[in-house]
């Protein structure tokens, strides 16, 4: 029998946030059940299903490390970024105990 993922740990297997998953689903991408008639499930072969189709796989048919290489590139990306992010400004505060100047005046 092959695994059941809940949305949650699905997107923490995948490294993404949940509404990732949940856009998947409703787009029509990857195909879940309601349990219980509100709680999503995703059927584990669906999950190989579905990376299998959006990652290179060998002539077997079986994918290798797809979901892990994913998670990589991400995290890489995600990295990239916030390097490259400059630091935003602050607001300065002038005068004695660091307040706005309109309650100082009063």
């Amino acid at each position: 029998m092959s695994a059941v993922y809940s949305v949650a740990s699905l997107a923490s297997h995948w490294g993404c946030h949940p509404d990732t998953v949940y856009a998947l689903i409703r787009g029509g991408e990857l195909r879940a059940f309601k349990l219980g008639g509100k709680l999503l499930r995703i059927r584990g072969d669906e999950v190989e299903r579905f990376e299998c189709q959006t990652t290179a796989c060998n002539d077997t048919g079986e994918c290798s490390q797809s979901s892990g290489t994913r998670r990589d590139d991400a995290t890489d990306i995600r990295l990239e970024r916030l390097i490259e992010r400059q630091p935003r400004p602050q607001l300065v505060h002038s005068g004695k105990s660091g307040q706005p100047a309109e309650q100082r005046t009063q």
